[in-house]
């Protein structure tokens, strides 16, 4: 009898848990999921709009597939998401008007992307970053970017294939990144950047263009055109395409990619990099030395594919590899922001005598020498070892 009564006491125990469901879960129609999150400033007036980029969630099923008659669907093409704005005095204030106003419980577990406009970010983001640091809906793996223009315009069009626009950026940001164009950027690692004594922080900048649509309208795309340069907490300036990838470069962020050199179109293959501080007579000299194997892909030349062909196109990798840190070094020592972190490997380094050169660094930054080092090889030609064409 006292083991039946044992047996019941523990089925008493168990089954509530498999029968009581999730307790907290809230339904998704009872949700406002925010894919992403836009930040502008009003210049004159000093007051701040936050546009929420809001998934549908009853209308992302299908919203990019096809229709019952083999067709692709038509309609409006923010059909999966809802723009919202809500202005205050602050970042605070405008993301409490929302919370208030808005007819569902704000969920951020979904946010891809915070996008700053351009005209916010040069007047200083750290307002944002403060608000958005202090409050639970902050998660540290967002992307960082910047509006070549309002942060709105951004979330408001429809790119890719992606039904949710934050969601498409993202994944064509990150793509950036993996093939070695752009830089792509956290909340965490900006604000470990804007933490540091002399490192630049750093994000990705978007722009819209126009394009032929596939029956003679125009369409609105977003592209990926920048990289921003902040110091401390303002926009300075921007590198473009070639400074962007010579910062990859020495900060060894390179993956894969294409390098293009007269004659010939090369894979990169693998990447590595190391950034050398030396002190000198109160001096101080890097060397960013990087290595480099690549994968021949096309090749238009009329030589024979011999070894000092390749030892030519080795050098030709070489000498673009450096063009391409040297303008990104240029670059930055104009804007003097320490987009390479030169300030931190000093640091490491020379711990003694780094409270002198931290004292002095926006005087030293502008005239450091920096020597490029390139190590480059090319591993496969392809199925042919001959040139098609001869002269």
């Amino acid at each position: 009898m006292k083991g039946k009564q044992g047996f019941v006491l523990i089925l008493l125990i168990i089954i509530p848990v498999f029968i009581s469901g999730c307790w907290d879960s809230i339904e998704l129609n009872k949700l406002s999921i925010i894919s992403g999150l836009g930040w502008d400033v009003d210049a004159d007036t000093g007051q701040v709009t936050l546009t929420f980029q809001s998934i549908i969630p009853s209308e992302t099923k299908g919203a990019a597939g096809s229709s019952g008659d083999g067709g692709q669907k038509r309609g409006n093409p923010l059909h999966t998401i809802q723009l919202d704005s809500s202005t205050g005095s602050s970042a605070y204030d405008a993301l409490n008007r929302y919370s208030q106003h808005s007819s569902r419980r704000t969920f951020y577990q979904h946010t891809q992307l915070y996008i700053l406009g351009r005209s916010a970010a040069e007047q200083g983001i750290y307002p944002f970053l403060d608000s958005i640091a202090r409050n639970p809906i902050n998660r540290p793996n967002v992307l960082m970017v910047v509006s070549e223009k309002k942060a709105r315009d951004i979330l408001s069009i429809q790119d890719g294939m992606e039904s949710i626009q934050a969601m498409g950026m993202a994944a064509e940001i990150k793509l950036s990144a993996e093939y070695s164009q752009y830089p792509v950027v956290t909340y965490l690692e900006f604000a470990q950047r804007l933490l540091s004594e002399t490192t630049a922080p750093l994000a990705p900048m978007v722009g819209i263009i126009e394009q032929a649509g596939p029956e003679g309208d125009s369409v609105k795309k977003t592209r990926i055109n920048g990289t921003a340069v902040f110091k401390g907490d303002k926009m300075i300036g921007q590198l473009n395409e070639d400074e962007s990838r010579g910062l990859l470069w020495a900060i060894n962020k390179i993956k894969k990619g294409f390098l293009v050199i007269p004659g010939a179109n090369l894979e990169i293959v693998t990447a590595k990099s190391k950034i050398i501080p030396e002190l000198q007579d109160e001096k101080i000299k890097i060397t960013i030395a990087i290595d480099e194997e690549s994968n021949l892909l096309e090749y238009d030349g009329h030589r024979e594919i011999s070894s000092d062909l390749l030892q030519d196109l080795e050098k030709g990798q070489a000498r673009e590899i450096e063009r391409q840190v040297m303008a990104a070094v240029e670059k930055s020592q104009a804007l003097n922001a320490d987009v390479f972190g030169f300030g931190d490997t000093v640091h490491r380094k020379y711990k003694k005598e780094w409270p002198v050169l931290k004292a002095r660094w926006e005087d030293i930054y502008p005239y450091i020498e920096v020597v490029v080092k390139v190590k480059t090889h090319v591993n496969e030609i392809g199925e042919i070892n001959k040139a098609l064409m001869r002269d």
